[in-house]
């Protein structure tokens, strides 16, 4: 990001925002808010209920710089946002350190654990432009061919030129004719698929090569993964993937992780996926076409001995966990059917854009000449029940968890849940979040809202996919037992931040902090994103610059310390050894 000169109107803002008197708490809140470039601006209070219904307001926006609360938007792109990226960043990392290595509530043992690091690709829909590098390192020329083959519609099938990594051609089609973007847009959108049935073929695989049933093998060995994508110059995305073989835990030890039987290696692990990317294959929905889907010809697999190795894919994953469409000069943003004309993109992405629409067109068309049967009638909906009548309550609670129907529950305070009422309690009634809600602050049980109309699962969402050129994927996904959560990272920094403000706040956030989550009742409404001025934008990056240069520094004086302890001891060894 290219930093803006520091003169005329913006040195007068930058000179007005430091010399006013609440500068400490505009400072305070773009540290709350990690620096992000694009806050989002939020007016409002909190208040506490004392439990007997009577409020007391405790924190306003009223009296905050410019009358606003500024939070993070929290986007994970790089592109969109640095700050907030880097944060995710950093938490992706720990997410598939922890896997890899340990921590986190993760055993260290796991690093004994046979693991794999494994890229797998798309297959080649045409020939484009790219950047080659010999085993030596050295630039090579694009598609050098001495014949010069021409394609049917007139165009060259041979390049000469060296391609540098920046090049704008890189990933465009030779002849963007003979390119098949149809192809290319679903095989990006069943790649969620395909990747499904790679991980249900895995383990028969394994269960084939060891000569054992695939029910023997389930009661052995538990295949985890994590993996991420990342979206090739040409518009197609492959995904790096961590394989991991654990023990098979019986299911009241489900949450424990133990290395799997000497029998299982990694290079039996390596071994079985070959064969899997080797045969999985996924059959066209008939809203598509003929034919299948399966995994392009490249692929690297390398095992994971050491925890050196174990460290380098963990950073390397983390740091396409930021990317997205916009290394292949895609959108970063939904787009509408009449903007994909107007759009400022190369001719290469609008073509995707122009095929995934195409394609929707044939599956909406397919679906409205074959549609699926109409639900049945919905019946009567039943009568809502008050606190003011404690039979009627207690009725509606055994008629709702009967029916298994969805309720919502207001309480006294105002606040509102929705969902099944799985069990009652001595004091209370739990819903199938896991919520328990005392009876006692209950005010009213009515029929929960009615629930939009499911999608029909043939529509593969092609149009609302198009600026992802079809893939309907997360860039970050994991098995459940791999790791730690990134919700519980984002939970612990939070109960550490509000550790801090009850140790180092002031009086006010002090008693904020201490105060159950249950009795605060927040209001909030949204105001805007994105700073106010130039001039806050332009101290948000100097502040998240400053933050980032700490960080590094300190990276590196912790790695220069543990260097010093590890030398320290090695010293100390061999002075015994010698004394003996």
């Amino acid at each position: 990001m290219t930093t803006p000169v520091l003169e005329g109107a913006l040195l007068a803002g930058v000179v007005d925002r430091l010399t006013s008197p609440d500068y400490p708490a505009f400072e305070a809140q773009l540290r709350s808010s990690g620096y992000c470039s694009r806050p989002v601006r939020l007016q409002g209070r909190v208040d506490v209920c004392d439990g007997y219904g009577r409020r007391r307001q405790v924190w306003t926006t009223d009296g905050e710089p410019d009358g606003l609360l500024r939070k993070a938007c929290g986007n994970r792109r790089e592109a969109v946002c640095g700050p907030c990226a880097e944060r995710y960043r950093r938490d992706a990392y720990h997410l598939i350190a922890a896997g890899l290595s340990g921590g986190k509530g993760v055993p260290d043992t796991v690093s004994g654990h046979p693991a794999l690091f494994a890229t797998l690709t798309a297959p080649s829909f045409g020939l484009v432009h790219a950047h080659l590098l010999g085993p030596d390192g050295k630039p090579l020329r694009c598609h050098p061919r001495r014949d010069r083959p021409v394609c049917e519609h007139g165009n060259p099938l041979s390049c000469s030129r060296v391609h540098g990594p920046d090049d704008p051609c890189l990933g465009e089609p030779l002849c963007p004719e003979c390119f098949d973007y149809e192809g290319a847009v679903i095989w990006n959108n069943l790649l969620g698929e395909l990747w499904r049935r790679s991980t249900i073929y895995l383990p028969r695989k394994l269960a084939a090569i060891t000569d054992m049933t695939q029910k023997r093998l389930r009661e052995l060995v538990r295949v985890s993964y994590v993996k991420v994508s990342e979206y090739q110059n040409r518009g197609l995305v492959h995904l790096h993937t961590v394989i991991r073989l654990d023990k098979r835990m019986p299911d009241y030890r489900n949450d424990e992780i133990r290395p799997p039987d000497k029998r299982f290696t990694s290079e039996l692990l390596e071994q079985a996926l070959r064969a899997t990317v080797k045969d999985v294959k996924v059959d066209l929905p008939d809203e598509l076409g003929v034919g299948v889907v399966r995994w392009g010809k490249q692929l690297d697999v390398q095992q994971l001995p050491t925890d050196e190795e174990r460290r380098r894919p963990a950073s390397y994953l983390a740091k396409y966990t930021t990317k997205s469409t916009e290394q292949a000069g895609g959108l970063l943003h939904r787009i509408d059917r009449s903007e994909v004309e107007h759009v400022g993109v190369r001719e290469h992405t609008r073509r995707y854009l122009e095929t995934s629409f195409e394609l929707d067109d044939r599956v909406s068309d397919a679906i409205a000449a074959d549609p699926l049967p109409a639900p049945p009638p919905r019946g009567p909906r039943p009568a809502p029940a008050s606190h003011r009548y404690p039979n009627e309550l207690v009725l509606r609670v055994v008629q709702a968890m009967s029916s298994d129907e969805r309720v919502l529950i207001r309480l006294h305070i105002g606040d509102e849940h929705v969902g099944q009422i799985t069990r009652r309690t001595k004091d209370g009634l739990v819903l199938d979040s896991g919520l328990e809600v005392p009876v006692a602050e209950v005010c009213a049980i009515t029929a929960a809202p009615l629930q939009p109309a499911k999608r029909d699962p043939r529509d593969r969402r092609l149009a609302a996919c198009a600026h992802t050129f079809g893939y309907r994927g997360h860039c970050l996904t994991k098995s459940r037992r791999f790791s730690v959560r990134l919700k519980d990272l984002r939970q612990a920094r939070a109960d550490h931040v509000r550790d801090e403000l009850r140790a180092n706040g002031d009086q006010k956030e002090r008693d904020l902090a201490q105060t159950a989550p249950e009795r605060r009742v927040t209001r909030f409404e949204f105001v805007g994103i994105g700073h106010l001025t130039t001039a806050d934008a332009y101290l948000a990056a100097q502040a998240a610059a400053r933050a980032r240069e700490h960080r590094e520094l300190a990276r590196e004086a912790l790695y220069d310390h543990r260097n010093r302890r590890r030398e320290d001891r090695c010293d100390t060894t061999q002075d015994q050894t010698r004394t003996v």
